[in-house]
């Protein structure tokens, strides 16, 4: 049986702290296991500009984030600038 790693997290969900803290822990936690946590989008992006249900509003961010178009793009991007600005070489380049 594998055994979780103790993050404090569930202690955090139990009303041991404030929303704010629990975000932040929370996104700590990714950020150290190597997620990207920087640039998050909520459902206000979307629940701001146009008159919709919670779930209306996910499906919009869902459609939208995970699209070929903006998943091609967020690649793209990522190897324009790790060679451009940083000069780095891709894992297969000898």
């Amino acid at each position: 049986m594998e055994t979780k790693r103790k993050t404090g997290i569930y202690d955090k969900l139990q009303g041991l702290m404030y929303p704010r803290e629990i975000d932040n822990a929370c996104k700590n936690h990714l950020k150290d296991n190597g997620y990207f946590v920087d640039n998050l989008w909520h459902l206000d992006d979307v629940r701001n500009r146009f008159d919709c249900t919670d779930d209306q509003a996910y499906k919009v961010l869902s459609r939208v984030l995970e699209s070929d178009y903006i998943m091609g793009s967020i690649h793209e991007a990522i190897c324009q600038v790790a060679q451009d600005e940083f000069n780095l070489k891709f894992k297969n380049d000898e």
